[in-house]
């Protein structure tokens, strides 16, 4: 071969070269820009499908997509699921959306409403303005005035209500108020057990336990530093996170499984537990997503 057709096959041998990294190059930029669209995708449309499609929530993915079509786009301030998990609710500064699994659904112009819950009969409360709503005949109607509730939580034969100063209040079906009670200060976190039969608030890293209808005390006690409780399958079992005590030679914290009647406990493993709220009418744990209700892991 001549020193000319060396030069010619090198020279065809380095375009091949050429080529072949320039279609590897842009190979690589194809996979490089798919997978940033995926991602992009990902992260701006995954959180609305799980909390707004059917299929994103095996319980309430389908209330949610009721709840989301009510609300067109109004804020959402809070949210309740009833006991049975049949129904669900979400507020904004002026509107309430309700939804059933039966494909009813309702969006009431309530402004200025502060919270809400539904009841042991799965009727729907309102509190706003001072003033209690209950569900009757598919309209919200006034069953008596109230302190603006920091807390509005169904049990078994009405609500529970506590404001900001610490007053608790039991109220019946009709709006007759069947119980009252002093929590000692204010920020505490209330919450309604299994069957609606009892409620405790968490306070001062301690926790009291009434009956949730007519609010006599069960127990007053601080087992642990108590952070978050989750009620258990068990009307009277609670599982506690304790955090630390401050004490230089305390042990770790650690969770508790307590029995609210007896005090008896019994520490468990501790892992990472997410806050959420049992329902009390059925074996689901439920936790906020951007405003509305979800599905939680169990404790």
């Amino acid at each position: 071969m001549s020193g000319r057709e060396v030069q010619l096959a090198a020279g065809r041998k380095s375009a091949r070269q050429t080529r072949s990294a320039s279609a590897r190059a842009w190979t690589l930029t194809l996979v490089i820009a798919a997978g940033l669209g995926l991602l992009l995708y990902v992260a701006t449309t995954s959180l609305p499908y799980l909390i707004a499609s059917p299929a994103g929530d095996a319980h309430l993915g389908a209330l949610n997509d009721c709840l989301a079509r009510q609300l067109k786009g109004a804020t959402r301030l809070g949210w309740a699921v009833a006991p049975d998990a049949s129904r669900v609710a979400v507020f904004g500064p002026r509107v309430v959306a309700v939804c059933g699994e039966d494909g009813s659904h309702a969006r009431l112009e309530v402004p200025g409403a502060t919270a809400l819950t539904f009841d042991g009969e799965r009727h729907l409360w309102v509190a706003t303005g001072g003033h209690l709503l209950r569900e009757r005949d598919g309209a919200l109607q006034p069953v008596g005035d109230i302190a603006p509730p920091e807390w509005l939580i169904g049990h078994a034969g009405g609500v529970l209500a506590l404001d900001a100063t610490g007053q608790l209040v039991s109220v019946a079906l009709d709006g007759k108020v069947l119980g009252q009670a002093q929590v000692p200060g204010p920020g505490g976190r209330l919450s309604v057990g299994p069957g609606g039969v009892l409620a405790a608030v968490e306070w001062g890293g301690g926790v009291i336990v009434y009956d949730a209808r007519t609010l006599e005390l069960v127990r007053a006690e601080a087992p642990c530093a108590v952070e978050f409780l989750w009620w258990l399958d068990t009307a009277d079992q609670v599982l506690l996170a304790c955090g630390a005590t401050g004490a230089q030679d305390a042990p770790a914290p650690a969770s508790l499984r307590f029995d609210v009647r007896t005090g008896a406990r019994e520490a468990v493993p501790a892992r990472t537990r997410a806050p959420a709220r049992r329902l009390s009418g059925r074996a689901l744990y439920v936790q906020g997503c951007d405003g509305f209700p979800c599905t939680a892991s169990p404790p």
